[in-house]
């Protein structure tokens, strides 16, 4: 989909007012975390399956096991401050701005991605000699580089939509 500069202007703009004057419900503390539990959810079945392996150590087990649990907290907690924000708008929003339908669409692409490369890792992990370190190794090398590029592939955006917000900021500020 394509689109120009001013136009994520104007619509930055658009939905920038759109949340300062929400009217939407405040999400509970854990209605956001529901996109996190099949990632979570396939780590840690990989994680519990990995004795099963070809090669086990338990020192390494468990300790990769505890650094994982700090992992995913940080990694839920950032996804949360993106969830709330966007939990502002009304669902609508999402289908009357291209910005939103990009930003919603590359998410998902990523997230998908993200997805497969836990079930990489997760089969490597039970089908090699490199048992839990291949789990943790690859689910957190994938995560920061798909979290660099997901960041990259929207910083295209950003310089308009900072004129958006501060043009909506003004117009806040003179009513």
């Amino acid at each position: 989909m394509s689109v120009t500069y001013s136009e994520i202007k104007e619509e930055v703009k658009q939905v920038s007012l759109l949340i300062s004057s929400s009217n939407e419900v405040v999400p509970s503390v854990f209605s956001c975390f529901k996109n996190m539990i099949l990632p979570i959810g396939l780590y840690f079945i990989f994680y519990f399956l990995c004795p099963l392996g070809e090669l086990f150590d338990k020192n390494l087990w468990l300790g990769l096991g505890v650094m994982s649990v700090f992992f995913w907290f940080f990694i839920s907690y950032f996804l949360y401050g993106y969830s709330v924000l966007f939990s502002m708008l009304p669902e609508s929003a999402f289908e009357d701005y291209k910005i939103l339908k990009i930003y919603k669409s590359k998410a998902k692409k990523y997230y998908a991605v993200w997805i497969f490369m836990i079930l990489v890792s997760g089969f490597l992990s039970l089908f090699t000699m490199f048992n839990v370190i291949a789990l943790a190794a690859i689910s957190l090398l994938s995560t920061i580089v798909l979290a660099i590029s997901f960041s990259l592939d929207v910083s295209r955006y950003q310089i308009s939509a900072i004129f958006g917000a501060a043009s909506a900021i003004k117009q806040k500020i003179n009513d």
